[in-house]
C-alpha cells in the first residue's frame, strides 16, 4: 500500500498552473507547471510490494510568443530551490531571472486547454 502524499502547498500553487514571465531587458515568455506525484518501487514481489514515500516532481513547459521553446524536470533539491524562487516571485531559467505573475485558476484553465496540456 502506498502511504499518502504529504500535502505541500507550495507544489499545490503551481499545480496545473500558468504563469505570465517577464525578463530585467523586457522579454516574456509564458511558464506552464505541471506538478506529479509518484513513488519508487524498494522491493517486494507481486502482492507485498515495498514502496518509498511519496515524491513530486515539477515538469516545466516554456513558451515563447505561443510556441514551446523548452521544458525542464526538476525534483528532489531542485524542486526546492524553485519552489524558494517563487516564493520570492521569481524563477531562474538557463542563468536567468525571470519575473513571476501566475494566471488565476479560470486563467490557467483556459491557456490549458487552448495548448493541449493535460490535467494531472
Amino acid at each position: 500500500m502506498h502511504e499518502r502524499t504529504p500535502h505541500d502547498e507550495r507544489v499545490e500553487a503551481c499545480r496545473d498552473r500558468g504563469a505570465h514571465l517577464q525578463h530585467a531587458d523586457g522579454r516574456r515568455a509564458i511558464l506552464y507547471c505541471r506538478v506529479t506525484t509518484g513513488w519508487i518501487r524498494r522491493g517486494g514481489h507481486l502482492w507485498w510490494r515495498h514502496w518509498s514515500t511519496p515524491h513530486h516532481w515539477l515538469e516545466g513547459f516554456w513558451l515563447v510568443d505561443e510556441k514551446l521553446t523548452s521544458d525542464f524536470l526538476s525534483l528532489g533539491d531542485d524542486l526546492t530551490s524553485i519552489l524558494d524562487d517563487f516564493d520570492r516571485g521569481v524563477i531562474v531559467f538557463k542563468g536567468e531571472e525571470w519575473r513571476v505573475q501566475w494566471m488565476d485558476d479560470d486563467a490557467s484553465r483556459v491557456f490549458r486547454d487552448k495548448h493541449e496540456f493535460e490535467v494531472t
